[in-house]
């Protein structure tokens, strides 16, 4: 079985992960843990309390004991400032949620929350599996991408020339914004890598 509209030989990273038995499978995380943050609720709904001022945050734990607080998920990921004291206790909200009465910057900048999987190699472009809220499709990027432990990712629309941006934070690492370039697949799968990439680079410059 593959993906929709997809040739039997297909080899993209869904259609490859299907045949494996893997579909329907937690996929931004590479064990067997539940991903912290699903659906679309819980990227704008606070999950935790602050235990310090009371304000409502996102809160996330690692199996090594790191916490980190965010104020908002996406980019620009916003940190909370008074939560660095590791031996404050956080109440979780398990039984409401404060729904936040402001958008927040992700949604205004037009990000969307995405799933993602470990990257393939496909040509001279390693293909990355992501699921939005609405699809599911491959994007291109110049590099190889491993999925950490569990990360929290979210992506730009394509804009008129094919191209993207990726922005995820480490949730098991340090937490830091990451960026991927990405394109847009049914667009440059017959490219090369090097020819795509510099021609972005150049139209890059040209702007600036």
């Amino acid at each position: 079985m593959t993906g929709h509209n997809h040739r039997a030989s297909c080899t993209c990273g869904w259609c490859l992960n299907v045949r494996r038995g893997g579909h329907g499978q937690p996929i931004y995380s590479s064990t067997a843990r539940t991903p912290s943050f699903t659906g679309y609720a819980s990227f704008t709904n606070p999950n935790a309390i602050c235990p310090v001022c009371g304000a409502s945050v996102f809160f996330y734990q690692s199996p090594a004991g790191g916490r980190v607080f965010f104020d908002e998920l996406g980019p620009p990921w916003p940190k909370h400032g008074c939560t660095d004291d590791a031996a404050e206790t956080v109440r979780r909200l398990t039984n409401q949620r404060r729904i936040p009465t402001v958008r927040p910057a992700w949604q205004k900048d037009g990000w969307d929350p995405i799933e993602m999987r470990s990257s393939r190699m496909e040509g001279s472009w390693h293909s990355i599996p992501v699921v939005s809220e609405t699809a599911r499709f491959d994007v291109l990027a110049e590099a190889t991408f491993r999925v950490p432990n569990e990360l929290c990712a979210f992506m730009k629309p394509w804009d008129l020339n094919g191209w993207s941006v990726i922005s995820y934070v480490d949730l098991d690492g340090t937490a830091d914004e990451k960026l991927i370039l990405i394109f847009n697949r049914k667009r440059f799968a017959r490219t090369s890598s090097f020819s795509a990439a510099s021609k972005r680079k150049a139209a890059r410059g040209s702007v600036n």
